[in-house]
């Protein structure tokens, strides 16, 4: 799976430049630098969906303001980006958008930027104290970690992984399931952390079993394609299997509805609107879509 939403990049993050005491007020008062401004993990777009950048003086915050709050996104020939952690600066006369709702229709260079972004700040506003001390810490290597002044230890963003993977039987159905949560008709393919010790394969084989009660051949494996999923730190890793069972029975709470579509079963649903597909965004759409083997119509999405 090529050319996944959230995985598109086109901006070197020159990370080198991290350690540079000087990166911030080299940028700040440089004119070919562009802000983006946070707000609750949404960011500024236009009736277009493209990104709205602003320059650094356009902002109503003082340098010092902004340096508390600034992550250094990366450059390219034409600007130096960054990231602003702060609503309050006075960006009016925009629409604030979530990233699984506009990702998909963002450019590769706006997705990649704002994806870091939010996965940046989310990590930010959940560690703002020591974990080994309690104490404050405070933003440090532009953005990309956070620094204990008591013990002096440096601490960085961590990212969950989680598989994802459309299972099939020998019929050629694929197999969907509802978590508790979600509302009547939305299904998706499953999914799961995987943990402590764990191979990415051996959580599909886990998960699939813990989910549905089915059971995956491991040599079916195969691997389509990773996409970062910064709500608030998931790093989603899609496979496709063929499953050596077919009788369902859950194991897991979390679920409610696990079944297997057909390929006519599953355009009638899709069709009746009593099923109802993630979002183009996801790595499940893709996933989904893989399996279909033809574009899905984007009235069978989630609204």
């Amino acid at each position: 799976m090529n050319d996944l939403p959230l995985a598109r990049f086109t901006v070197d993050r020159l990370a080198e430049l991290r350690s540079n005491p000087q990166w911030f007020e080299q940028a700040w008062a440089a004119d070919n630098t562009r802000v983006l401004v946070l707000h609750e993990r949404s960011i500024p777009v236009t009736d277009e969906l493209s990104i709205v950048w602003v320059k650094p003086w356009s902002l109503k915050m003082s340098q010092s303001e902004a340096q508390e709050v600034a992550l250094f996104l990366g450059a390219d020939e034409d600007h130096t980006y960054i990231a602003i952690m702060e609503d309050e600066v006075g960006l009016t006369d925009v629409n604030w958008a979530s990233l699984r709702d506009v990702g998909a229709a963002l450019s590769a260079k706006d997705v990649g930027l704002a994806t870091a972004a939010i996965a940046l700040s989310a990590w930010h506003e959940g560690h703002q104290f020591c974990p080994k001390c309690g104490a404050k810490t405070e933003v440090a290597m532009a953005g990309w970690s956070r620094k204990c002044n008591v013990h002096d230890s440096e601490h960085y963003p961590r990212t969950e992984p989680a598989m994802i993977v459309a299972v099939e039987d020998l019929a050629g159905r694929i197999l969907l399931g509802r978590r508790r949560e979600w509302p009547e008709g939305w299904l998706s393919t499953l999914a799961g952390f995987v943990e402590a010790g764990e191979s990415c394969e051996a959580a599909v084989i886990r998960e699939v079993y813990e989910e549905s009660g089915i059971h995956v051949d491991l040599q079916s494996l195969k691997y389509m394609g990773s996409q970062p999923w910064p709500f608030p730190a998931s790093l989603m890793l899609a496979y496709r299997a063929v499953a050596t069972s077919t009788e369902v029975e859950m194991h897991d709470e979390e679920m409610t509805e696990v079944q297997w579509f057909s390929r006519d079963e599953f355009v009638a649903a899709c069709t009746a609107q009593t099923l109802k597909l993630p979002s183009p965004v996801s790595i499940a759409f893709r996933l989904i879509q893989s399996w279909y083997g033809e574009d899905i119509p984007m009235q069978w999405c989630r609204s």
